[in-house]
């Protein structure tokens, strides 16, 4: 029923009704943004509360409203359009953020600010990208770019965080207690039983089938990844799970305290 109303009030449209309805709603959204900005805080808070109220409530509803047999309720085809609606808000995100970074990094090289080198570079870096994603998406000179130079200052920086990991691990190893000395030598069995030399070390010893097998470097260490490291990753995302439903009920029944929900007298 909710469908074939909809279907209704909001036919298809093709051609010339399609564009001028896309313009129509381009004048709408610019004239709601203005209307925005003149509200007051209070009924700017408001607007926001109610906003993210329907929008929480149309998922929550339509995730726990049973289904006919085909697996659907009344709300489910309207997934895809919430769905298009979460990609839009999306882009423009991203949109701000790179007028953000843009205002932020022009200021610094007309300013001459400490490290505006920096900022040239990172806007240079900006629209030589774009212009190569736009006008020369499949040519060689974007997958040079993408590839070649992105994909490579990537690796680079990857690289260079294993050097802080060996010196996060050298001060998290050092024996000062029970739990570090136990820490550090299941870090060290599991390496060891990673890596060729480590395996070699154990290599006269069956790989299975004897009870002397389970001394093997290789079995020690998938034991400890398996059975003692893999139940404590579960209850640490169980509970990471825990925390962000919390935080999205705060966000969604506008509890949360925050720039966006603020009202300053």
């Amino acid at each position: 029923m909710i469908r074939s109303f909809l279907s209704q009030v909001f036919p298809p449209l093709r051609g010339t009704a399609f564009y001028v309805a896309l313009a129509a709603v381009l004048v709408v959204c610019i004239a709601l943004f203005f209307v925005l900005r003149t509200l007051p805080p209070r009924a700017r808070r408001a607007v926001i509360v109610v906003t993210t109220f329907i929008a929480g409530l149309f998922y929550t509803v339509e995730f726990f409203w049973p289904a006919n047999k085909d697996g659907e309720n009344p709300l489910t085809f309207a997934v895809p359009t919430m769905g298009n609606v979460l990609n839009v808000l999306q882009g423009f995100a991203l949109g701000l953020g790179v007028i953000s970074l843009l205002r932020i990094h022009s200021k610094n090289l007309m300013k001459a600010k400490p490290g505006w080198e920096n900022s040239a570079m990172l806007l240079v870096s900006m629209l030589i990208m774009a212009v190569a994603a736009i006008g020369f998406e499949d040519s060689l000179f974007f997958r040079s770019l993408f590839f070649d130079i992105y994909g490579s200052f990537e690796a680079t920086m990857f690289a260079i965080l294993a050097f802080f990991i060996t010196s996060a691990a050298f001060r998290a190893f050092r024996i000062r207690s029970a739990e570090a000395t136990l820490m550090m030598v299941a870090a060290l069995l599991v390496m060891l039983g990673q890596v060729p030399i480590g395996q070699w070390i154990t290599s006269g010893i069956p790989e299975n089938g004897q009870f002397i097998s389970i001394f093997r470097t290789d079995n020690i260490s998938n034991w400890l990844l398996t059975t003692v490291n893999s139940p404590a990753l579960r209850a640490i995302s169980f509970g990471l799970g825990v925390g962000e439903l919390a935080m999205a009920l705060r966000i969604w029944l506008s509890l949360e305290r925050g720039v966006y929900f603020e009202v300053k007298d």
